[in-house]
């Protein structure tokens, strides 16, 4: 009975190594897909998954590990079920009768063997991924999968040596993040070409597409953008920012955004001061949500709505505060910019007489007129904006009411806080006022 038994346990044993394998993948898909959120608990487990995240998309990740298992599973599989029968039935698998004899039992083996495979390292693991028994199975499988990690070094070291030689045969060019953006245009080329399909409907499913290759630091609102809220500030103060800088939601921090207490929604404030009731900040402030820069778009947004937030905090490696993010940022990724008839039009630059313009501050520098052209030659993060630009050159925020000369445009400073310039006028000047040296 013991010749069958040893290929059971393991057979058994390979089965459960090859569904925790499985598991670890089936989750990785899925938060790759925006179905679940990745874990975010500071241990072993998370830290494993958050490392199998960062490998390219169109890669998945043990995929040698979960190849090797697989082909033991099904071997040690198919040895069992031999020898299960070379035991209950020693008349027809003896080796003295003709080979077609010996292995016929050998072809009704595999598919089992076969079944029983995709079964636990496929099926299962994609339910379990999706259940409320995740972290449990994580933290059991986790010494597993270091096991079999240490285990097909040399083995993916050898699979990684055959790749680069295929590649280096073929010539075959890197898809990279590039997939995403080519099933967009084609969704996009199909769109146009189809005579019954809306084609504002394939620009959504496309954006929808591309939005999986951006990050929540891609999209977010940097921190020296971001409006807040002072608990050192009089009740006075934060009332009147609330009531005139335009937005539903304002974080409330101690100083600055990287010790924020919370989100304030400013209807509730309001509420209180028109009942004539006190108002504490600090009891309406709802416990920020904090989320990572390198977190995918979709990953992001099923978090948020699962915590029915709408603004969130956007932490840095370190632990800072790179800014906040909302859901409508998110969404104008897929549909567009987002107005309504209270929205200001921010980065619109208006002509208000010949060769003069007002230009907002956050005016992106490539979208000027062709008239205030500038030249770039900075870091293309300080360039971002007219405003940053301004301030780059001159080497500080200027104050409201200030003119400077710009290469070839006289800016005048309309509206400026600590932190930016908010508006400009600009006037196209006829060449570059000259550079007088002072006298030594």
């Amino acid at each position: 009975m013991s010749s069958y038994l040893d290929p059971l346990l393991v057979w058994i044993g390979l089965t459960a190594w090859s569904l925790y394998v499985g598991l670890y993948r089936a989750l990785v898909d899925r938060v790759r897909a925006g179905l679940s959120a990745s874990p975010q608990e500071e241990n072993r487990f998370a830290k494993l998954v958050s490392s199998l995240l960062t490998a390219p998309n169109q890669d998945r990740p043990f995929h040698v590990e979960a190849a090797l298992l697989s082909c033991l599973q099904i071997m040690f599989g198919v040895l069992w079920g031999f020898c299960f029968l070379k035991e209950t039935f020693p008349e027809h698998t003896k080796p003295d009768l003709a080979l077609s004899n010996f292995f016929w039992p050998l072809p009704l083996l595999f598919i089992p063997a076969f079944l029983w495979e995709r079964i636990w390292a496929n099926l299962i693991p994609k339910g379990i991924s999706a259940g409320d028994r995740l972290a449990f199975h994580l933290r059991v499988g986790f010494p597993l999968m270091v096991l079999i990690r240490l285990l097909c070094i040399p083995f993916s070291f050898v699979v990684n040596l055959l790749e680069k030689s295929i590649f280096s045969i073929s010539n075959q060019p890197e898809e990279g993040n590039s997939e995403g953006n080519e099933v967009a245009d084609h969704i996009r080329t199909l769109g146009r070409e189809g005579q019954n399909m809306d084609p504002e409907v394939f620009e959504i499913v496309g954006n929808t597409l591309e939005m999986s290759q951006l990050n929540v630091k891609d999209v977010m609102i940097p921190r020296h953008q971001v409006q807040i809220l002072d608990d050192q500030d009089s009740l006075e103060k934060n009332m009147e920012i609330a009531r005139t800088c335009g937005h539903t939601r304002l974080p409330f921090c101690a100083g600055d955004l990287d010790h924020c207490h919370g989100i304030i929604h400013v209807k509730y404030a309001f509420r209180l001061l028109s009942e004539g009731s006190p108002i504490d900040l600090h009891s309406l402030a709802k416990a920020p949500e904090p989320l990572s820069g390198e977190e995918t778009l979709p990953v992001a947004l099923r978090k948020m709505m699962k915590w029915k937030a709408h603004m969130a905090l956007v932490r840095d490696e370190f632990g800072g505060m790179d800014g906040v993010i909302t859901l409508e940022d998110i969404l104008e990724e897929v549909v567009g910019e987002i107005q309504d008839e209270f929205d200001a039009d921010e980065h619109t630059v208006e002509k208000i007489g010949e060769e003069k313009w007002r230009v907002p501050g956050l005016t992106p520098v490539h979208e000027l007129p062709d008239e205030l052209k500038l030249n770039e030659d900075g870091d293309e993060d300080e360039l971002a904006s007219f405003g940053g630009f301004i301030t780059r050159e001159l080497g500080r925020i200027p104050e409201k009411g200030e003119t400077v000369d710009l290469q070839h445009l006289k800016v005048s400073i309309l509206e400026a806080d600590e932190t930016r310039i908010l508006s400009a006028e600009v006037i196209l000047a006829e060449e570059q006022p000259p550079v007088q040296e002072e006298a030594s």
